[in-house]
Protein backbone atom coordinates (compact mmCIF):
# COMPACT_ATOMS: atom_id res chain seq x y z
CA UNK A 1 0.00 0.00 0.00
CA UNK A 2 1.41 3.27 -1.29
CA UNK A 3 0.72 6.87 -0.08
CA UNK A 4 -1.46 7.61 -3.21
CA UNK A 5 -3.07 4.54 -2.85
CA UNK A 6 -6.36 5.88 -0.83
CA UNK A 7 -6.45 8.40 -3.13
CA UNK A 8 -7.24 6.50 -6.09
CA UNK A 9 -11.26 5.83 -6.71
CA UNK A 10 -11.93 2.14 -6.83
CA UNK A 11 -14.25 2.32 -9.43
CA UNK A 12 -12.57 3.47 -11.93
CA UNK A 13 -13.58 2.30 -15.19
CA UNK A 14 -11.19 1.50 -18.14
CA UNK A 15 -11.82 4.32 -20.70
CA UNK A 16 -12.09 3.46 -24.26
CA UNK A 17 -10.44 3.83 -27.16
CA UNK A 18 -10.75 6.58 -29.83
CA UNK A 19 -11.31 5.82 -33.34
CA UNK A 20 -9.27 7.91 -35.87
CA UNK A 21 -11.70 10.59 -37.71
CA UNK A 22 -13.46 9.76 -40.63
CA UNK A 23 -11.22 12.25 -42.33
CA UNK A 24 -8.05 10.55 -41.94
CA UNK A 25 -7.89 7.91 -44.86
CA UNK A 26 -5.66 4.95 -44.42
CA UNK A 27 -4.45 4.17 -48.19
CA UNK A 28 -5.80 5.07 -51.39
CA UNK A 29 -6.67 2.84 -54.15
CA UNK A 30 -5.45 4.98 -57.07
CA UNK A 31 -2.01 4.50 -58.15
CA UNK A 32 0.74 6.98 -57.01
CA UNK A 33 2.70 9.08 -59.98
CA UNK A 34 5.57 10.39 -59.60
CA UNK A 35 5.72 14.63 -60.36
CA UNK A 36 8.48 16.71 -61.05
CA UNK A 37 8.70 19.64 -58.81
CA UNK A 38 10.17 22.75 -60.51
CA UNK A 39 11.23 25.71 -58.11
CA UNK A 40 9.29 28.75 -58.64
CA UNK A 41 10.67 32.64 -58.93
CA UNK A 42 9.84 33.51 -55.38
CA UNK A 43 12.08 30.00 -54.03
CA UNK A 44 15.27 31.26 -56.24
CA UNK A 45 14.61 34.67 -54.33
CA UNK A 46 13.87 33.67 -51.26
CA UNK A 47 17.18 31.73 -51.43
CA UNK A 48 19.44 34.54 -52.69
CA UNK A 49 18.13 36.53 -50.13
CA UNK A 50 18.72 34.33 -47.65
CA UNK A 51 22.09 34.04 -48.78
CA UNK A 52 25.32 36.04 -46.50
CA UNK A 53 27.15 38.50 -48.70
CA UNK A 54 30.56 37.48 -48.31
CA UNK A 55 32.66 40.58 -47.04
CA UNK A 56 36.64 41.34 -46.87
CA UNK A 57 38.09 43.15 -44.18
CA UNK A 58 41.35 44.46 -46.85
CA UNK A 59 44.48 46.18 -45.75
CA UNK A 60 45.44 49.04 -48.14
CA UNK A 61 48.61 51.10 -47.52
CA UNK A 62 48.35 54.10 -49.36
CA UNK A 63 51.57 55.94 -51.18
CA UNK A 64 50.11 58.12 -53.88
CA UNK A 65 46.96 59.12 -54.84
CA UNK A 66 46.64 56.24 -57.33
CA UNK A 67 45.54 54.03 -54.35
CA UNK A 68 42.65 56.06 -53.26
CA UNK A 69 40.56 54.46 -56.80
CA UNK A 70 41.12 51.27 -55.15
CA UNK A 71 40.02 52.51 -51.46
CA UNK A 72 36.70 53.70 -53.78
CA UNK A 73 36.34 50.74 -55.66
CA UNK A 74 36.58 48.35 -52.23
CA UNK A 75 33.93 50.56 -50.13
CA UNK A 76 31.58 50.84 -52.95
CA UNK A 77 31.62 46.09 -53.35
CA UNK A 78 30.66 46.51 -49.21
CA UNK A 79 34.43 45.47 -47.64
CA UNK A 80 36.21 47.25 -44.57
CA UNK A 81 39.09 48.59 -45.74
CA UNK A 82 42.55 49.24 -42.99
CA UNK A 83 44.13 51.98 -44.14
CA UNK A 84 47.70 52.87 -43.36
CA UNK A 85 48.88 56.22 -44.24
CA UNK A 86 52.18 55.95 -42.28
CA UNK A 87 53.91 55.92 -45.34
CA UNK A 88 52.72 59.34 -46.20
CA UNK A 89 54.20 60.96 -42.71
CA UNK A 90 57.46 62.44 -44.69
CA UNK A 91 55.20 64.61 -47.07
CA UNK A 92 52.21 66.11 -44.67
CA UNK A 93 50.95 68.47 -47.55
CA UNK A 94 50.19 65.01 -49.82
CA UNK A 95 48.61 63.47 -46.28
CA UNK A 96 46.74 66.28 -45.52
CA UNK A 97 45.27 66.35 -49.36
CA UNK A 98 44.80 62.30 -49.40
CA UNK A 99 43.07 62.27 -45.87
CA UNK A 100 40.67 65.23 -47.03
CA UNK A 101 39.59 63.36 -50.19
CA UNK A 102 39.06 59.97 -48.17
CA UNK A 103 36.88 61.37 -45.81
CA UNK A 104 35.04 63.25 -48.26
CA UNK A 105 34.76 59.60 -50.55
CA UNK A 106 33.52 58.07 -47.30
CA UNK A 107 30.89 60.79 -46.55
CA UNK A 108 29.82 60.80 -50.50
CA UNK A 109 29.63 56.65 -50.12
CA UNK A 110 27.42 57.20 -46.98
CA UNK A 111 29.89 55.31 -45.12
CA UNK A 112 32.16 56.16 -42.22
CA UNK A 113 35.35 56.30 -41.06
CA UNK A 114 37.50 56.13 -37.90
CA UNK A 115 40.92 56.20 -36.57
CA UNK A 116 41.98 53.22 -34.64
CA UNK A 117 45.98 53.77 -34.00
CA UNK A 118 47.57 56.94 -31.40
CA UNK A 119 51.29 56.76 -32.70
CA UNK A 120 50.27 55.88 -36.10
CA UNK A 121 48.06 57.08 -39.60
CA UNK A 122 45.84 54.28 -39.30
CA UNK A 123 42.18 54.57 -40.33
CA UNK A 124 39.57 52.12 -40.57
CA UNK A 125 36.57 52.41 -43.40
CA UNK A 126 32.99 50.72 -43.14
CA UNK A 127 30.29 50.61 -45.88
CA UNK A 128 26.99 52.42 -45.19
CA UNK A 129 25.45 49.14 -43.59
CA UNK A 130 27.88 48.91 -40.94
CA UNK A 131 28.03 51.41 -38.33
CA UNK A 132 31.34 52.53 -36.13
CA UNK A 133 30.45 53.42 -31.90
CA UNK A 134 32.80 55.97 -30.99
Amino acid sequence: MGLFDSLKKKDSKPVPKRKPPAAVKKETSAPRRDIDVVPLEEDVLAKELVKPQVRYLKKIVVTSYADLERISEELQNGNIILVDLTPLEVKPEVLEKVAEQIKGMVSALGGQAAKICKHEIKLILVPTDIKITK
